[in-house]
């Protein structure tokens, strides 16, 4: 399993990691305003691949604004946390936050992912975690041959992702990081900043902001 990091340019843009194994995904695809810049670099990275699949962390726009785009392109199925899914099905303005984007969200059919679902890339396994707090479905993906975790916004190398958003919830995400302690996570690939070499570092700092201590 090969991460690339698809630098979209765009600040406001949610971090977009191309997965490469005997197949392919995509983990989150930022808000769509630079999506052909990140449609060259992700063909250019697969040649003749195709894209076997979209994944979202959570429903913000941020990271989903790019999705109809990456899939009208690729062809892909998309998938998503089942809490969240709702919100990229109806394309809720609201919710998915996409007037603070300046994006007009459309609908978009997802497959929804549960607590135990595994997404299979031949050699390498991302095991879904459900993570709630920053949005009610928010999930993390966990390869437990190389210790990876993608995080979407609950963790960050500093800092965890905001809870004052819709269906956020600052107890569900002190639930969620003390679920994430107890895994040994090395490389962490977070929604937003640096990727971290140490994610239970990470995760044990982001559990001191919410107050909790060991």
């Amino acid at each position: 399993m090969v991460v690339h990091h698809v630098n979209s340019g765009f600040s406001f843009d949610s971090n977009i990691y191309l997965v490469v194994g005997s197949r392919t995904a995509l983990i989150d695809t930022g808000t769509g305003h630079q999506n052909k810049r990140n449609i060259a670099k992700i063909k250019d990275i697969l040649k003749d691949r195709g894209l076997d699949m979209i994944i979202l962390t959570h429903f913000h726009a941020d990271h989903s604004g790019g999705l109809k785009g990456m899939m009208d392109e690729f062809g892909s199925e998309a998938f998503i946390g089942a809490g969240d899914a709702p919100y990229i099905m109806n394309a809720d303005p609201e919710y998915t936050c996409s007037e603070m984007f300046d994006l007009e969200l459309v609908p978009v059919d997802v497959t929804e992912l549960m607590e135990g679902d595994v997404i299979d890339l031949g050699d390498h396994k991302l095991h879904v975690i459900n993570t709630p707090g920053h949005t009610c479905g928010g999930i993390c993906l966990y390869d437990e041959v190389t210790n990876s975790l993608f995080s979407g916004d609950t963790v960050f190398s500093q800092g965890v992702g905001r809870t004052d958003f819709p269906t956020g919830s600052s107890e569900e995400l002190t639930r969620s990081l003390e679920r994430l302690s107890t895994i040994k996570i090395k490389t962490l690939y977070p929604g937003h900043m640096d990727i971290t070499s140490d994610g239970n570092r990470a995760v044990r700092s982001g559990l001191r902001m919410m107050g909790v201590f060991y």
